[in-house]
């Protein structure tokens, strides 16, 4: 008998009966058709009872694509096309084994885009939930973390205008706004967030949703439709596990000047040569550089940024593109990008939070200066001076060097 009768013999006594005995299928029975796939994972915290509050929004396998077409006839029948529910718990993890009581099927969480802290739950300590992501095999670290200002349940059973499902019209808004506007930190998953939290000399931030009441949403001057149920911009920031307060857009964009997160910004400028008019700048590339300097019992830094951008719009009929009028145009652009950082610092000097990671500098580059000053850093990082040099540049002037001529 040669090799190949070997196999084929091999093959039909011990393969193909097991073939028959043990049918295609998930190991662990978890056939698609009996999950509920979780998009979002929301926690809070009932202040009357103290108990954990967990929000679950999932695909609707029966609704979505029927609604979005306005054809209601099938099995979908408008349908929503996601469903959310929510359950209590003593710990986190109660609160998810209640959640099977009520679901009709069982809830799958390695499809969790974005992870939502309500403010209050933030306010008390985040620790309970972060152990609990930590331990969860199903949940990714590749989700997005946001701290939501306003009704967290109104956020989960909000439409969103061009999205079927909110976790991922979360996760494409923040996306957006971030390459486009850099109004959100670099904490864009729950691995950087884990990262933040265990390394000492930064205190942890992230990402804010805010969530906008209907009559706000009325007094704005929206197009017709539907509005957007949420605005995802500043961030919220931390001292240990407890969320302390928000950074705006203004002082987010300070915050990711100082920390080399800046992808895109743009900056409203008033015209050197035109002094009623206004241009804007945007910035494209930029990076920064943080050292510290000791000095007696003194700490100070030294940052250096650098910006380069282009001249993305000119309201005056002249652009006058000599060195006088470029080299006013930086300054400006400095001055304004100083004033930003500035804003930033202040703010979380107020709140004495070391969002910008001054410590861990110290951490990783004078470890032996650290150890000195790491008991007694909440007390040092309000009072630290930084000394801000800015290198800004406008470059480039568009295809169109003079504005359009009318006659």
């Amino acid at each position: 008998m040669n090799w190949r009768k070997k196999v084929i013999f091999l093959f039909m006594v011990f393969i193909l009966p097991g073939l028959v005995f043990y049918p295609a299928g998930c190991w662990d029975r978890r056939e698609p058709n009996i999950l509920g796939i979780v998009t979002v994972a929301a926690f809070d915290i009932d202040e009357e009872s103290g108990l954990f509050k967990v929000y679950a929004q999932m695909d609707n396998p029966l609704g979505g694509a029927e609604q979005q077409s306005g054809n209601s006839s099938g099995g979908g029948g408008g349908r929503s096309p996601s469903w959310f529910i929510e359950s209590h718990g003593h710990t986190i993890y109660e609160a998810i084994i209640n959640m099977e009581h009520v679901s009709t099927r069982r809830l799958f969480w390695s499809h969790v885009k974005a992870v939502l802290f309500s403010e209050k739950l933030a306010r008390k300590g985040i620790r309970p939930v972060l152990d609990f992501l930590d331990r969860e095999r199903q949940i990714r670290l590749t989700a997005k973390p946001f701290i939501v200002e306003g009704d967290l349940r109104q956020l989960l059973i909000a439409e969103f205008p061009l999205e079927l499902e909110g976790g991922e019209a979360i996760e494409k808004h923040s996306f957006s706004v971030k390459r486009e506007t850099s109004t959100l930190s670099e904490v864009d998953s729950l691995l950087i967030l884990f990262r933040d939290i265990s390394t000492p000399g930064k205190e942890v931030n992230m990402p804010r949703i805010k969530v906008l009441a209907s009559e706000e949403k009325e007094s704005k001057k929206e197009p017709a439709g539907m509005t957007n149920p949420a605005r995802i911009s500043g961030i919220g920031i931390f001292h240990g596990d407890k969320f302390i307060g928000f950074l705006d857009k203004r002082e987010t964009a300070g915050y990711n000047w100082l920390t080399g997160n800046m992808q895109r910004h743009n900056l409203v400028l008033k015209c050197p040569v035109h002094e009623d008019g206004y241009l804007t700048v945007e910035v494209f590339e930029s990076s920064a550089k943080l050292t510290p300097e000791f000095k007696d019992n003194e700490v100070r830094f030294k940052a250096t940024v650098f910006a380069g951008g282009r001249l993305q719009d000119f309201d005056s009929p002249l652009l006058p593109l000599g060195e006088d009028f470029v080299n006013s145009l930086n300054r400006r652009m400095a001055t304004a990008i100083r004033n930003e950082i500035m804003c930033s610092l202040e703010k979380a000097r107020k709140l004495n939070s070391d969002i910008f990671g001054f410590g861990r500098t110290i951490y990783r580059t004078k470890y032996r200066k650290w150890q000195q000053l790491e008991n007694d850093w909440q007390n040092i990082f309000p009072n630290i001076m930084v000394d801000i040099e800015i290198n800004a540049r406008v470059h480039r002037h568009g295809i169109v060097l003079q504005p359009i001529e009318i006659k």
